[in-house]
């Protein structure tokens, strides 16, 4: 029988910080616990965002906490073809429409207005958008529960493609995560309103879509989570187990007070006491 993945899919835009550590590790646990294989990807094509050397950073530091994965490393900017043919499929069957729109020019709507809608020939300097119908988009996520979202009055059309011709993340992840090895999503709440755009293109393709599961968020003394943008601290490499510890406090993991000092001992408990029933529904305050 073919074994399920995992995967942990961080942007080099930085180093980790604890909630970044958060979802790694229950992503790796989720996975272990099933003895399904857990992949690393890069997702690096935002070139203007990455900073040199994060990428190696953000390895060195799972490996610092213990967190292993399989097979080789995956970047984003080596799947460019995949992108492209999916583009040219889903354009095939009429879900995207070409956008010349601005920013400004689409001012501070949540959703896009449907301003291009009718533009099927490319201009320069133009966005692709994937065509959002009123449907609705249901799935059941391990930890928040089952899921519907009206698209097309939620979430609106959506960019696919930058003006910039860089793949955006609804594309590109939907086609990394429905590629076939991807059985089980998990990452941070934060991310739970991109699922169903992602989902619209996997189904569009044809893709099979993994489970999902979306956890609480560390959050800082503002109540915002914590970020690259908001400044969160980087791990401190010195102290890898106390933050596994903090993490698997966070996850509601009972190996959080297994008396030893080895990040890999701290894995093992915590892969054998691992529960998606266990983790809180609540964000939670980062430690001081």
């Amino acid at each position: 029988m073919k074994r399920g993945a995992g995967r942990f899919a961080p942007s080099p835009t930085g180093p980790l910080h604890l909630g970044s550590l958060l979802a790694a590790t229950a992503a790796f646990l989720d996975a272990r616990a099933r003895g399904d294989d857990w992949y690393v990807r890069l997702d690096d094509l935002d070139t203007d965002r990455n900073q040199p050397g994060a990428s190696a950073d953000i390895l060195r530091t799972l490996e610092a906490h213990g967190l292993l994965w399989d097979g080789p490393v995956r970047y984003q900017h080596q799947r460019i073809e995949a992108y492209e043919a999916a583009l040219d499929r889903v354009a095939r069957h009429g879900h995207i429409f070409y956008c010349g729109c601005s920013r400004r020019e689409i001012g501070r709507n949540t959703r896009y207005p449907g301003t291009c809608r009718n533009r099927v020939h490319p201009t320069p300097d133009c966005a692709i958008r994937f065509r959002v119908d009123a449907s609705a988009v249901a799935f059941d996520d391990l930890i928040q529960g089952p899921q519907r979202v009206e698209a097309a009055a939620v979430i609106g059309d959506f960019v696919i493609r930058r003006r910039d011709g860089i793949f955006a993340y609804a594309l590109a992840t939907a086609v990394d995560d429905g590629a076939g090895d991807i059985t089980r999503v998990i990452r941070g709440r934060d991310l739970l309103p991109h699922t169903a755009a992602q989902l619209l293109v996997m189904d569009a393709l044809g893709l099979p879509r993994p489970t999902y599961g979306h956890l609480p968020l560390i959050v800082d003394a503002a109540g915002q989570k914590l970020s690259k943008q908001t400044l969160a601290r980087a791990l401190d490499l010195a102290q890898p187990v106390a933050n596994l510890r903090h993490v698997l406090v966070a996850l509601g993991n009972a190996a959080a007070a297994e008396p030893t000092d080895s990040c890999e001992e701290l894995l093992r408990c915590a892969i054998a006491r691992w529960s998606l029933d266990d983790i809180p529904r609540h964000d939670l305050p980062e430690p001081l």
